[in-house]
């Protein structure tokens, strides 16, 4: 699997980060053979509530939103979507006295793992959601120093 990134607006990312948290999940979440890309897109809040209200029918911006797309058996698929709004990602590494790059990873690790099926709308696949999040932003850690 491959993964493509999209700006739609000015950040920087940690791009080296990125592609290890990447291939984290995958080798850790990804069936054996599964091809494809996913899109990984940095937006607005504008576009991301835009979004939010068309798909989820929730009229209000959000962090991060995760979209499925093609099955991931062929090369030219694209597996999935990552949309996550800059606007929002700032203002949440402020409220949490983390920076802007670790807010995008934890962000990005969030919605690869809401492709592979994982999902927090009830308490105890929340909290399984939760700790593969934290599992694969520790391995980052480790792999860092």
């Amino acid at each position: 699997m491959r993964l493509l990134t999209f700006r739609e607006c000015k950040t920087r990312l940690p791009a080296g980060k990125i592609r290890r948290l990447f291939e984290l999940v995958v080798d850790g979440e990804a069936d054996p053979g599964w091809q494809g890309s996913v899109n990984l897109i940095l937006t607005t809040d504008r576009r991301i509530r835009k979004l939010n209200r068309e798909f989820l029918g929730k009229d209000s911006a959000t962090d991060v939103l995760s979209f499925n797309i093609d099955d991931p058996q062929s090369r030219r698929s694209v597996f999935g979507e990552i949309y996550i709004s800059v606007d929002t990602a700032a203002r949440q590494a402020r409220q949490h006295g983390a920076s802007l790059a670790r807010e995008y990873l934890r962000l990005i690790g969030h919605g690869l793992l809401h492709l592979f099926g994982y999902d927090h709308e009830k308490k105890r696949p929340a909290a399984r959601m939760r700790q593969r999040e934290d599992y694969y932003l520790s391995r980052l850690e480790e792999g860092a120093s």
